[in-house]
């Protein structure tokens, strides 16, 4: 064997135990809606998730427009699929500005989301934008009429979360979107909902700590 063919044989070898190390390494999903996928090539929080996190493979699991009940339609193949050790739940959003199901109904596909996830031995952590809404004063909630105001929306997601938190021992982040408000600046936001590649960076920043305590150890970072 000459030395071209045994430099084309190195070539391969190396490509397919970097392949083998990369399949192996442990993953972690990032499952919901357009805050999940927005961002641009490179510039979504997971893209952050995964510089910050080399020992891991982060998927994007994002889909514009999804809601909890779309999240649960596609569990199986956009998670349970790629048998992550952790899983990033973010839903809920599209729910809440559409207003058309009840607060039971949401209930219901959130917990059969964390459920299966839990029952597949995937830990969980929660990312929300409501966590930290609360029922507003008088308010008997009604889990079982649509259409209601969008607060009453927001503090029944936060309360659907940390029961399902206590439930489930999942992590929980209430506020995704602190370190970037207020929404619409330029520097941070491609809009008033969706932040840029910059905003991203400080939502993974924002979700690392939480998550970090989820993932097995040790990480090779």
């Amino acid at each position: 064997m000459n030395a071209k063919h045994l430099i084309a044989g190195a070539a391969l070898a190396l490509g397919c135990w970097t392949g083998a190390q990369e399949a192996e390494a442990p993953r972690i999903v990032c499952f919901g809606d357009s805050l999940t996928s927005c961002g641009g090539a490179g510039g979504r929080y997971s893209d952050m998730l995964q510089k910050s996190l080399p020992g891991f493979q982060v998927i994007n699991s994002g889909v514009s427009g999804d809601t909890l009940a779309g999240g649960l339609a596609r569990l199986e193949s956009d998670v349970l699929k790629h048998r992550p050790v952790c899983v990033i739940v973010g839903l809920g959003a599209n729910d809440y500005w559409r207003r058309r199901r009840t607060l039971a109904a949401l209930k219901r596909d959130y917990e059969a989301i964390v459920s299966r996830c839990h029952a597949a031995g995937i830990r969980v952590l929660i990312v929300s934008c409501f966590g930290n809404d609360k029922v507003p004063d008088g308010v008997d909630l009604d889990f079982d009429r649509p259409g209601l105001p969008l607060e009453h929306y927001a503090a029944g997601l936060a309360a659907i979360e940390r029961e399902l938190v206590g439930k489930y021992s999942c992590g929980y982040v209430p506020d995704m979107q602190c370190g970037i408000l207020p929404k619409g600046r330029g520097d941070l936001w491609n809009d008033r909902n969706h932040p840029n590649a910059a905003g991203n960076r400080i939502v993974a920043d924002t979700l690392l700590p939480e998550l970090r305590k989820l993932l097995p150890r040790p990480q090779s970072e």
